[in-house]
């Protein structure tokens, strides 16, 4: 899926100058409020940095905050999508993210473990070597899925047949393939779409014959 391409974190561009413009090899996400080249191929990506009232409790003394607040704002929507889309574009070039060693020492590693234990992924770094862990690449499928970064019938034969879809994709796939021609109920397309992806693990029928005997 990915190409070998990987994800790595650093905390000095310098340490990329030789690299940096090359917009055909990596995109570079800047999560930082300090300057940053004006470079095609890097993008603001600040949605990432906890938000200000939180970095202010704690720098008042309250330490605990971006502990028990910040993995949280990283689940919502505006951060999810971004760590999504960074992860898709991955599929094509080498990701850096770029956060100076200041606000790293303040977030950084818990948006490394956020972006490992929601997607599995180990970013390069100083002490760690890139991977994915391949149990969350169906869960990653799903989110290019939702974002249509996938289209549905790829989604469908890439997902493994012996892993339920997970609920967020059935609206998503009864919209866009329409299996029913009457009104049916979630239940009835959460059915219909676990059992067609089970169907998979039967190599000796067609997708074509499949999709006529769930019917």
């Amino acid at each position: 899926m990915f190409n070998n391409h990987t994800m790595t974190l650093v905390q000095d561009l310098n340490l990329i100058a030789d690299q940096i413009r090359n917009i055909d090899f990596i995109t570079v996400a800047a999560i930082t409020t300090s300057n940053y080249p004006d470079l095609p191929n890097i993008y603001y990506a600040g949605v990432l940095i906890p938000p200000t009232e939180m970095l202010m409790e704690w720098a008042d003394g309250n330490h605990l905050v971006l502990q028990n607040q910040y993995p949280q704002y990283l689940l919502t929507k505006d951060c999810d999508d971004i760590i999504v889309a960074l992860i898709a574009a991955m599929t094509q070039k080498n990701i850096i993210l770029y956060i100076p060693k200041d606000e790293f020492d303040v977030f950084g590693q818990m948006l490394l473990y956020h972006i490992y234990y929601i997607y599995g992924i180990t970013c390069n770094t100083p002490t760690t070597v890139f991977s994915i862990n391949p149990s969350k690449l169906p869960f990653i499928a799903s989110k290019f899925y939702m974002m249509d970064v996938m289209e549905p019938n790829d989604y469908l034969n890439y997902y493994p047949g012996n892993y339920e879809l997970p609920m967020f994709v059935i609206n998503k796939l009864a919209e866009d393939l329409h299996p029913f021609n009457y009104p049916a109920t979630f239940e009835e397309y959460a059915d219909y779409f676990n059992r067609l992806n089970r169907s998979k693990l039967d190599i000796n029928k067609p997708l074509k014959e499949m999709v006529e005997i769930i019917k």
